[in-house]
């Protein structure tokens, strides 16, 4: 059961919202408020699963509000403005609800929220990840390169690496750590992000942010620690890959298939 507060300074987009999650059995709106005040009263004593908040409010808006919830806790932003998009998914909100909300749309919001440990094994994710994982059983394109010889840290030394087993890389500046499958194991590159792009395959990988790179068709789950920690796994043995806000928002996007491929 998802437990979530409602705060809107108008009563009857409280009571609607209301009305609208009622046909959700999997959620319980366990409180509402109608200010920030009250909100931040509410909050300092009951940390619900979600918050869904109006971002304009009498005497601030909501983005005053995030000091005061709690990590663990998911944000949802409802508005009848779009202008402030960007800046709420910068903040890792789940969603940002336009006013008036349809029924179809919130359905979408509440499947986000549903999961905080998401797994993918089966085709259980999303179309998205089934298309990902059926672009890789497909094979490379005829003449795509497979392998890639690559200098480690240690000068002179060099290594040979399958893309395939290439499972995220992070940026270290002017190295890479690159954590590798089949056998599991972390090593460091002396090469830049932007050389192994080059490389890879844009069906099946997706850079994250400046300094990550994830193959999607190996993702097997993800668990969603706070709004500043996301945990990505794979496959048995293979070192997870710890996300911040603004990453961890964008992979969701792309499993769920509402984002296009990073470049």
């Amino acid at each position: 059961m998802i437990s979530i507060l409602l705060v809107d300074d108008e009563p009857l987009a409280n009571q609607r919202m209301r009305g609208l999650l009622a046909a959700h059995p999997g959620v319980k709106v366990t409180a509402e408020a109608g200010s920030l005040a009250e909100a931040r009263a509410h909050l300092s004593t009951d940390r619900p699963d979600a918050v869904f908040l109006d971002v304009e409010m009498p005497g601030g808006n909501a983005f005053a509000l995030l000091s005061d919830v709690a990590d663990s806790t998911q944000v949802v932003f409802i508005t009848a403005h779009d202008r402030h998009a960007v800046e709420a998914f910068a903040v890792a909100a789940v969603d940002y609800l336009m006013k008036p909300v349809s029924p179809e749309r919130l359905a979408e919001t509440i499947r986000r929220l549903r999961p905080h440990s998401r797994k993918l094994p089966g085709g259980q994710f999303s179309r998205a990840a089934s298309g990902f994982r059926a672009a890789a059983a497909a094979g490379p394109d005829p003449g795509a390169v497979t392998t890639v010889t690559v200098p480690l840290r240690q000068r002179g030394r060099k290594t040979v690496v399958a893309i395939s087993d290439i499972c995220w890389i992070e940026s270290l500046r002017n190295y890479t750590r690159v954590a590798l499958r089949r056998p599991s194991r972390v090593l460091v590159f002396r090469r830049r992000l932007g050389e192994w792009l080059s490389d890879l395959p844009e069906q099946t990988f997706a850079r994250l942010s400046r300094s990550e790179v994830v193959q999607l068709v190996l993702v097997n789950g993800t668990e969603w620690k706070s709004r500043s920690e996301t945990i990505v796994s794979f496959s048995e043995g293979v070192e997870p890959l710890t996300l911040g806000r603004v990453s961890a928002v964008r992979l969701g996007r792309l499993l769920e298939g509402d984002g296009g491929q990073a470049g």
